[in-house]
């Protein structure tokens, strides 16, 4: 069993708050004495008698807390003025607190402190922490990341940095026993079978452009890219003395979209630096951020209502709620929304219980490391796995038993005087409320003239980019269309596709396919006496003329050789008629010869040709100059048969002879020895057959 009384007393007499904050949380109690406790309270108190009060009614009480910017409970609702008190009892869950302070700063010392004396005192196993901490002399980032490494695995921290109002002086204290700290750390510790679920808020936006912390010293950030980082909010903010800290900066981890907060907090003019609430590495990518007040609330009324939804099944006793000084800045006089929304989305009539911070401490949702966040609302929910229905009940003056007596006149007359002293403290507060939303519109306003200038000079960059991305796409399409027309000059389409697609061609074995060689007579000495020029220029014509009639008939050519020209049918796309294809083309090119050389006579060239048909492997032979190719002993043979042929005749071998039978007529030629492949039957085609 946990059971939590909670009180808030609102007054600017110490000892009349505190009273009625002890009352309030001692009814909600019974009669079971606290065992634990938590006591957060505005500046405007006499903290040393508001603990010595709290100590004398619970002597023993395991007691911290700290000042505060603004209180919230489910009690009185928000307030700047008020004392607020949480007892703690539980017969099953053993609490511990401690204390950490060093006087030369160190923030791992002060917090190995704090954590060193509250484990010295449980005698089961840490499951939960609750830290409060100074941020100024110390290193609240610091502090968080030495009780991730020391608290026993699974043990999550929560909590708050101390706080004072905004833009005040005033010291920033932290609450131990009957003690008021300075430059310390104090936290709570749960052993035992506690559960909890919680969430986080943070409605802050990125805008304008992303850029680099170039040059860090401790929270302080001195460039930003090659500005200075004060320089940096003078270019979104317009020129004023103090970075606006409604507009922290969005720091985001290492290759990732994910960010967490920094909230500016000072300046130094003469070395252009900015003070910042937390670390910011060097090197790190930030961006501006800004928040409205309806995207806070509206944020909030989405995350609260997730608080409750834990995979765990436990009663939650009591939420925390600790959010930053920023969203309580930015809301103004709607402040008070944000317990209101917690009361309204929170299990029903759960206590709250919580205060507005310099920094939240919170895990990321799904992760066990605790992280110090800015522009936060955290909303923790705690209770215990055999934790019973609770229900909270706030006292009126009469349940609370405080004494209502007449006063005399000069009494009321000093009650008027103090209420009054009271409520003008609260109007003039509205009014700095009114003021700072005011500022804060000039800023959005500025800033928004920043982000349109760079969002056009943006536009016109990128305008100019894609033009010269147009004129780059259609030199690549044109440079493609060669290098692809120049593919097909040396592969066929289907190899050439592959080798794009793939990188790699894969050789391809054939069942049947036919392969043509031609060579011209007595080419060595028509060769001898011809002009080199005009030698080539002649081949170059007989050459051309053949590449349109196997085009035309759908064939490949491999390539030539010297005066020799081979090409092949069936590949790579396999065809059925691949020998009659190329009988009929081998045809063709015999009109084309006897054409010519009844147009020029002796003078023109005559020509053999030999075709085989049969198995073969087809595939890309070379990196650099690469060539479709043939293998096989069909394609030895159809060299064969073309060195054993006559000129103006087409020598076929018998497997092609076998395809082509019915379309051709062919003379046998009997067995013709033939180069390492001993006598062969061999056919000259004679005539097409007419049908």
């Amino acid at each position: 069993m946990l059971l939590v009384g909670i009180g808030q007393g609102e007054d600017i007499d110490t000892l009349s708050a505190t009273r009625a904050a002890i009352v309030k949380s001692k009814l909600s109690l019974g009669d079971y004495f606290p065992s634990a406790g938590m006591v957060f309270a505005g500046h405007g108190f006499d903290h040393e008698l508001m603990l010595q009060t709290i100590n004398k009614e619970f002597p023993g009480i395991l007691l911290v807390g700290c000042t505060t910017a603004g209180e919230l409970t489910s009690d009185l609702g928000f307030s700047d003025d008020s004392v607020i008190l949480l007892l703690f009892y539980s017969d099953e869950i053993q609490f511990s607190i401690g204390r950490g302070s060093d006087p030369e700063g160190n923030s791992e010392i002060s917090a190995k402190l704090a954590l060193g004396e509250a484990k010295n005192a449980l005698e089961k196993e840490e499951k939960l922490c609750v830290l409060f901490t100074d941020s100024f002399t110390l290193s609240a980032n610091s502090i968080v990341e030495t009780l991730n490494k020391n608290l026993a695995p699974g043990c999550k921290v929560f909590g708050g940095v101390s706080a004072r109002p905004f833009g005040t002086d005033l010291p920033i204290n932290q609450f131990y026993r009957d003690k008021v700290l300075t430059d310390s750390s104090v936290i709570l510790l749960f052993a035992g079978p506690v559960e909890y679920s919680y969430s986080l808020s943070n409605t802050w936006k990125p805008i304008g452009r992303r850029a680099t912390a170039t040059s860090v010293k401790g929270k302080n950030v001195l460039k930003i890219d090659d500005m200075r980082a004060i320089d940096y909010y003078h270019y979104y903010l317009g020129d004023y003395s103090f970075p606006a800290p409604e507009f922290p900066l969005a720091v985001y981890e290492k290759n990732s979209e994910h960010f967490y907060l920094r909230v500016p907090g000072g300046f130094n003019e003469e070395e252009g630096s900015v003070l910042f609430a937390g670390e910011i590495p060097e090197g790190a990518e930030v961006q501006l951020t800004e928040a409205l007040r309806n995207y806070i609330v509206d944020d909030l009324k989405d995350t609260s209502l997730n608080s409750s939804k834990s995979k765990k099944k436990f009663q939650p006793t009591l939420a925390f709620a600790f959010s930053c000084i920023m969203r309580k800045h930015l809301l103004g006089t709607r402040v008070k929304e944000e317990i209101q929304i917690l009361e309204r989305n929170l299990p029903e009539n759960i206590p709250i219980f919580g205060f507005y911070t310099f920094g939240e401490i919170a895990p990321l949702e799904n992760e066990d490391r605790s992280l110090l966040h800015n522009c936060t609302m955290v909303t923790l929910l705690i209770g215990t796995s055999t934790e019973v229905e609770t229900t909270r009940s706030f006292p009126s003056v009469k349940e609370s038993g405080i004494a209502v007596s007449l006063l005399s006149d000069k009494e009321l007359n000093e009650e008027i005087k103090k209420e009054n002293r009271f409520l003008r403290m609260k109007f003039d507060r509205e009014l700095e409320y009114r003021k700072n939303l005011e500022n804060v519109k000039d800023f959005h306003g500025s800033i928004l003239k920043t982000i349109n200038q760079e969002v056009e000079a943006a536009r016109i960059v990128i305008q100019r980019k894609n033009e010269e991305l147009e004129k780059l796409y259609q030199q690549l399409s044109v440079e493609k269309k060669k290098s692809d027309d120049l593919l097909l000059n040396i592969l066929p389409f289907e190899v050439a596709e592959e080798l794009k697609e793939r990188g790699v061609v894969e050789p391809v074995y054939y069942e049947s396919a036919s392969v043509l060689f031609t060579d011209f007579k007595n080419f060595t000495l028509i060769a001898d006496k011809m002009k080199p020029s005009d030698l080539v220029r002649e081949l170059d014509f007989y050459f051309s003329e053949f590449d349109k009639i196997i085009e035309k008939h759908g064939l490949e050519k491999l390539k030539t050789i010297g005066d020799a020209y081979m090409c092949a049918s069936g590949l790579p796309k396999p065809s059925p008629s691949h020998a009659i294809d190329l009988v009929n083309a081998a045809w063709e090119i015999q009109e084309f010869m006897n054409r010519l050389k009844r147009t020029k006579g002796e003078a023109a060239w005559e020509l053999r040709i030999g075709i085989n048909s049969g198995p073969l492997m087809a595939g890309i032979v070379g990196r650099k100059k690469f060539a479709y190719d043939v293998w096989g002993d069909t394609v030895n043979l159809a060299s064969r048969l073309e060195s054993k042929g006559e000129p103006g005749k087409i020598n076929v071998s018998q497997f092609t002879y076998e395809l082509v039978r019915d379309h051709f007529l062919c003379e046998y030629r009997g067995k013709v020895p033939a180069k390492n492949k001993g006598e062969i039957d061999m056919y000259f085609v004679m005539d097409k057959i007419k049908k």
